[in-house]
């Protein structure tokens, strides 16, 4: 495993995902402080360094981490097809189900960074706007919290990452259901189903604020079934991998017979 993890880090090479993770980390940020700003210049509130962080999560949460991690898994499972190297992996003694573990730690690590890089963002806008109470606590705080937040969404959109890996590009379409998802996530919270739905499930465990009641056990209860879930479709659900080459395998065998003829 831990040479696959190489492997895997190595191919990162071939790809824009870290561009991909500035984006989106710079995205959230600037966008919460825009909003700041506007909010600023119309009434002249006076906001603090923990309201500007609270926003910055709600964006995550809401476009900006769902889209951003399902795109970067989506690239890197996707590299298999996009750099032809489907027959190397099945004339070599690798199991496929143990490349896409080794994939999809990567990918948790990848949001990791992507939640470090948003803090970064986020403090660097707080101390743009000259807010209060940029304090050592709440610095803390609030990177355990983005941090949080970010691997929360990235459980929640390993389904997707991994069901779009099943045909080539497939990645597309779940990066227009990642958007949906946390959009969705929106109407849900007033309704008090926030618990049951993963994405806002993740909120309730990094203790959002701005929540209403819920049951804590049943958020933690939620992740652990997505979690279990992309284990049992990585397990389980036959791969593309395995039917391009089959594919592949028929298509070369017509061609052959038809020339023969």
């Amino acid at each position: 495993m831990g040479q696959l993890l190489i492997c895997e880090l190595k191919k990162l090479k071939r790809c824009n995902v870290f561009w991909i993770i500035l984006a989106g980390a710079f995205f959230s940020a600037f966008m919460t402080y825009v909003q700041f700003v506007m909010s600023k210049s119309v009434d002249n509130q006076v906001s603090n360094f923990m309201e500007f962080y609270m926003a910055a999560i709600w964006n995550n949460f809401f476009v900006a981490f769902p889209f951003s991690i399902t795109i970067t898994g989506g690239m890197i499972f996707n590299q298999e097809y996009s750099n032809a190297t489907l027959k190397s992996i099945m004339t070599v003694p690798v199991s496929i189900k143990r490349l896409s573990f080794a994939k999809v730690i990567i990918i948790g690590v990848l949001a990791f960074i992507l939640s470090l890089t948003n803090f970064i963002f986020v403090v660097i806008g707080a101390a743009l706007l000259h807010l209060p109470e940029i304090t050592t606590f709440h610095l803390i705080k609030s990177l355990l919290q983005i941090c949080g937040i970010g691997m929360c969404i990235y459980i929640s959109v390993l389904p997707l990452i991994i069901w779009g890996f099943r045909k080539v590009n497939g990645y597309y379409p779940m990066m227009c259901i990642a958007f949906m998802y946390g959009f969705c996530g929106n109407f849900l919270i007033p309704r008090g189903l926030s618990d049951y739905y993963p994405v806002t499930a993740g909120l309730r465990i990094i203790q959002y604020d701005v929540l209403p009641q819920g049951n804590n056990a049943v958020a933690y209860i939620t992740m652990l079934a997505v979690l279990l879930l992309s284990v049992l479709m990585i397990v389980f659900i036959p791969y593309s991998y395995e039917k391009a080459i089959h594919l592949k395998a028929e298509k070369k065998g017509q061609r052959d017979k038809v020339h023969k003829r």
